[in-house]
């Protein structure tokens, strides 16, 4: 036993070393990568400058609560998802009541990375260092406890939207004719949800993830019985990149499905006018998703 507490506390020593090490990054190395992230390419940071992602970054799980990172990802596969964030969301759940609340977050706003020489989007964070690494940049920057991150590529969406018969999304005139469909609100199948999150030229991309996001979460709880949605959950869980064990998702499922009453969702987003996160927007968050406490 003695010899087996002197490991883990080597181990434990090792690892604070390793999540204290910062990466020296030369001015070559910094421009390639800066150009990388404003290009197409699927994994813009190489394998040997990512941060290295220690899941002591994260706070312990606060009791009768889930609070959780909501990301999709331009990445080609989530089992390596190091793409740039296209919908960022902080997610809390009441565990006894089923209260749900999404905070939105402006992806192009500007975070210190340990690692980086200078401030950088939130979105390109997941390419440095995964869900993991953007949920311990959240934390800093806004003060909060999230301690779960749940990750999906945008590819996801269609087996997503299809394993729930569709989703619907209300269309503006520019969205339904390069969908050619009509305006208004119109059941789309996964490949048509697919289209209209790639609507980039009309409009604010990261708004319709976010949107396509909550009309996901709001189809997945708004009927059906708790076997169906194990079920469902059966099926999406390869699709996705997260930290939550399977005891947390069956909180979950029993917390959305248990109750009487309606599902809560209440949305806010920020907006960053000095580019950043700063006090005001930390405190407004942690207001909104805590209630004051």
């Amino acid at each position: 036993m003695k010899r087996l507490l002197a490991l883990i506390c080597v181990l434990c020593c090792l690892t604070g070393c390793a999540g204290a090490e910062k990466k020296e990054w030369t001015e070559e190395e910094w421009e390639s990568v800066v150009m990388a992230l404003a290009s197409d390419e699927a994994e813009p940071v190489p394998e040997k400058w990512r941060a290295s992602f220690l899941s002591g970054w994260l706070p312990a799980a606060e009791k009768g609560f889930i609070n959780v990172l909501l990301i999709s990802s331009d990445a080609p596969d989530i089992d390596q998802n190091f793409g740039r964030a296209d919908a960022i969301l902080v997610c809390r759940i009441d565990l006894w009541t089923g209260e749900t609340r999404l905070l939105s977050l402006p992806e192009d706003a500007l975070v210190t990375l340990p690692e980086a020489p200078e401030p950088i989007a939130l979105r390109y964070v997941n390419c440095f260092g995964g869900a993991g690494l953007t949920a311990r940049c959240v934390n800093d920057a806004l003060h909060l406890g999230v301690s779960h991150f749940c990750a999906v590529n945008i590819e996801a969406f269609i087996a997503i939207v299809d394993a729930l018969g569709g989703v619907t999304m209300e269309l503006t005139e520019g969205e339904a004719e390069a969908l050619g469909l009509a305006k208004g609100a119109q059941r789309l199948t996964g490949e048509q949800a697919l289209r209209y999150v790639k609507l980039r030229r009309t409009g604010d991309g990261s708004t319709r993830v976010r949107a396509l996001l909550s009309a996901v979460l709001r189809e997945t709880t708004a009927g059906g019985s708790v076997k169906q949605v194990l079920g469902l959950a059966d099926l999406l869980l390869p699709c996705v990149d997260t930290n939550l064990t399977t005891d947390d998702i069956v909180d979950l499922i029993f917390a959305l499905f248990g109750q009487n009453h309606p599902i809560s969702f209440d949305a806010m987003g920020l907006a960053a006018a000095d580019g950043g996160l700063n006090a005001d927007l930390a405190a407004q968050s942690r207001e909104f998703l805590y209630g004051g406490k």
